[in-house]
């Protein structure tokens, strides 16, 4: 019975919502799935809805209206799978003892457990848009002292974006105001306390679960910037600065209760640059470098990002990258009431990239609009 518990316990957090993957994970925006099949080197291609999040500067070169109400996506790593199968044949084998249970979480020691939602609803025109960035879902870390790192809650992001065409359409400048939302917990578990959570009980501390939960709000503002000196392949220079002067998150109050305070949002300097080498019709290819995070104390091997894109219109579209020094791709199909958008990429947790990677892939479908 143990054992069941104990796995019910790891599938609630698994599939709690979450806002930061991971304490090390470079997450300094809401992240698209087109942009991350794509490496995440987007903040000079920015053509789409995802300009709200990369670079508002973008939304001044759109040409047509884009409106997604009902777009859910989802998430796992490739360890989630293979540790779920793991767990089922545990909780199925009917085993009670301690030693079988540990014996299952040391297979875990070291493997990063990540499940995803997110919704991204949004309307953007020419120089404007609005949208929401809604990440849900959970992360877990095991230890070799069984313990658990464990990441849950709730993130979204709300950005309100304007921007505008100079010098012949050459230079777009982007600004976009957002409200930022944060709940959810951050802590390392020891067995002890994830068994007595379990049990619906108290830890050794006399804490319950509730009591490490933190949660709060804030305002903040990022800008950017698209220059094409020419239109020949449309070599473009783009540069973000996601929460300028950081973000705090003032603490809510839940059911009476007094939250703890989130950690605030770093602000986040973002440059890169975009070509097309191919344009011919609906074909094209376009290539991007972005290095992220350019003022932040982090390895730059977790900066640099390279992406490609092969696309026939709007119908189909090819990714293929390198996130972070590993590889990347996707696919995103777009039949107008219907879209299917498709990524793989690895996400590097450790302080330098290959040290400690976890594959993730992600899906999302767009409904109707």
């Amino acid at each position: 019975m143990r054992s069941f518990l104990l796995f019910a316990l790891f599938t609630i957090v698994a599939m709690t919502p979450f806002g930061h993957a991971s304490a090390s994970e470079l997450k300094w925006t809401h992240y698209g799935v087109r942009p991350l099949a794509m490496g995440n080197a987007y903040v000079a291609v920015a053509d789409d809805y995802n300009a709200l999040f990369y670079n508002p500067a973008g939304l001044a070169r759109l040409k047509t209206w884009h409106l997604e109400i009902m777009n859910p996506r989802f998430g796992v790593s490739s360890s989630t799978i293979n540790t779920f199968k793991d767990f089922s044949k545990l909780a199925t084998s009917g085993s009670s003892t301690v030693d079988a249970t540990i014996s299952a979480f040391e297979t875990l020691t070291g493997k990063p457990q990540w499940v995803h939602l997110g919704l991204t609803p949004h309307l953007v025109f020419q120089n404007f848009g609005l949208g929401i960035g809604l990440d849900a879902g959970g992360s877990m870390v095991i230890h070799r002292t069984i313990a658990a790192d464990v990441d849950a809650g709730l993130s979204a992001i709300v950005p309100i974006a304007f921007a505008m065409n100079f010098l012949e359409d050459r230079l777009s400048v982007g600004m976009a105001a957002k409200g930022v939302f944060r709940q959810g917990v951050e802590r390392e578990f020891s067995l002890a306390d994830i068994t007595a959570f379990s049990k619906n009980s108290k830890d050794a501390e006399g804490n319950e679960l509730k009591d490490f939960v933190v949660g709060g709000n804030g305002f903040g503002v990022d800008m950017g910037l698209l220059f094409t000196p020419i239109p020949t392949g449309e070599p473009t220079l783009g540069v973000s600065v996601t929460d300028i002067g950081g973000t705090p998150l003032k603490s809510t109050t839940t059911n009476g209760m007094k939250l703890g305070t989130p950690k605030p949002r770093e602000p986040s300097l973002n440059a890169g640059i975009s070509f097309k080498p191919i344009k011919t019709g609906n074909y094209y290819v376009l290539t991007s470098v972005d290095a992220h995070a350019l003022n932040q104390p982090i390895h730059f091997s977790k900066k640099l990002n390279f992406g490609a894109e092969w696309g026939f219109g709007n119908l189909l579209k090819l990714q293929a990258g390198l996130h972070q020094g590993t590889l990347s791709g996707g696919v995103e199909i777009d039949v107008w009431i219907l879209a299917l958008r498709f990524a793989t990429y690895t996400e590097q947790l450790g302080a330098v990239a290959g040290d400690y990677e976890d594959r993730r892939f992600i899906a999302q479908l767009k409904l109707l609009l």
